[in-house]
């Protein structure tokens, strides 16, 4: 390689690494500069260009666009808690019964309702213009939507059988002289049995009989311990019952607050999915109306 080659070569591979060095710093000023201005539009833009462009935008993208948010990707906190603002503004109108709480710098929990018991429901993510539900808890309000087109709910089941198992634990108490009297006659009957002075070929028939009476005795015992411990386990279903009981009042709170604002289930995960695009869509729109102005 002649030395003229050789130069060529160093002065070609400058020149890219010159125009790859300007290119990030120009991306690192525009950023800065639409953090200062508060146009979190081009913000989400520098973030994720690909995404902006098809769903923002709805381009077809023949080939990816240049991303260089990896130079800020160690601001995530500041730039998230930043987004925050505008963002959250536009969540409480579009979704009024959702209550964040900025637990760590720029992470969110969203609380549904601000009512007795309300549930923490999962996170906001403003980077991403997403909430990323609570699994457990998206199921069950899922489900409560579900049921409710069969006339039933949620927790019917387990209330059912908690209010069963207290009827005969009532019982049990209340049956108490009954198996009294019971366990009376059978030690009567074993006494009896005890003093008997059988035959041979009867001694067989006598031991089963007082086994019989043994076993009798046993089950009546077995059943005065659980009427004995009754009460305590009554009052311990009967709480759960109103657990369950409070659990489904907050559930027909969530699904009225999410009817009054979306209609139903459905277009509420609807608009969920399009998130990022609605709220990219009402920006630029207030964008429009500030130059208007």
């Amino acid at each position: 390689m002649d030395r003229k080659t050789e130069e060529d070569q160093f002065s070609q591979n400058d020149t890219v690494l010159s125009s790859a060095l300007s290119q990030k710093m120009t991306y690192l000023n525009d950023l800065n500069e639409s953090i200062t201005k508060g146009n979190d539009l081009k913000i989400y833009e520098l973030i994720d260009p690909n995404r902006y462009a098809t769903e923002a935008k709805g381009e077809e993208l023949t080939e990816a666009k240049p991303d260089h948010y990896s130079l800020a990707a160690d601001l995530n906190a500041q730039l998230s808690h930043h987004l925050s603002d505008k963002l959250i503004t536009y969540l409480g109108k579009t979704y009024p019964f959702f209550y964040y709480h900025e637990y760590e710098l720029g992470k969110f929990h969203i609380y549904f309702g601000n009512w007795w018991d309300h549930r923490m429901f999962g996170d906001l993510d403003p980077i991403n213009v997403r909430f990323n539900f609570s699994e457990e808890e998206y199921n069950v309000l899922a489900q409560s939507f579900q049921l409710e087109l069969e006339n039933k709910r949620v927790n019917d089941d387990e209330m059912r059988q908690l209010g069963e198992e207290n009827e005969k634990l009532t019982q049990l108490i209340g049956d108490q002289d009954k198996r009294d009297h019971q366990k009376e006659t059978i030690r009567k009957q074993l006494k009896e049995n005890e003093e008997k002075s059988p035959m041979p070929w009867e001694a067989g028939k006598v031991k089963e009989e007082h086994q019989r009476l043994n076993d009798a005795l046993l089950e009546l015992t077995n059943i005065d311990e659980q009427a004995a411990n009754g009460r305590p386990k009554i009052k311990q279903n009967e709480n759960k019952i109103l657990a369950l009981s409070k659990e489904e009042t907050i559930l027909n709170l969530e699904k009225q607050n999410i009817r009054a604002s979306f209609g139903s289930f459905d277009a509420f995960n609807n608009n969920n999915d399009h998130l990022y695009a609605n709220y990219l869509e009402s920006l630029a729109e207030e964008s429009q109306v500030s130059d208007g102005e």
